[in-house]
């Protein structure tokens, strides 16, 4: 079974530079961030995916990004923040998290987007049966 580095943080057998901790959420600054201020924020239950954490956790998630986000607005006078989380293969980490990233202008980070063609009778039928499953 692979070794999870966050689950090593929480249990400090692993280093990092916590910054805020309570019975649900660990955050610490991401040890090769994008820009300064970049910080992740992962619930103490180790899930792997977005769509199993616990309500209360991904709730505590969320609320404390969002005050994290406000606080490295005030502290660091960003032109931005960008708040993402991968899932699947496109997670470097098998633990979830949330990274919040402090932008500026001219930082260099961007998101490319693909002109990926999507058909309109594909997004009618998924609309239907996402609304159908809702």
């Amino acid at each position: 079974m692979e070794t999870c580095v966050f689950c090593q943080i929480l249990t400090k057998k692993e280093k990092a530079s916590i910054i805020y901790e309570n019975d649900y959420v660990c955050c610490f600054f991401d040890k090769y961030p994008i820009n300064l201020g970049h910080i992740l924020v992962i619930p103490k239950i180790h899930y792997q995916e977005f769509s199993e954490v616990d309500r209360k956790s991904l709730s505590e998630v969320i609320l404390i990004a969002q005050k994290i986000t406000q606080l490295l607005e005030k502290i660091l006078h960003t032109d931005g923040i960008t708040i993402m989380q991968n899932n699947g293969i496109f997670k470097d980490v098998n633990h979830y998290h949330m990274h919040i990233i402090p932008r500026f202008e001219g930082d260099g980070f961007s998101w490319i987007e693909p002109t990926n063609d999507i058909n309109e009778n594909d997004v009618e039928q998924l609309k239907l049966k996402l609304i159908d499953s809702l």
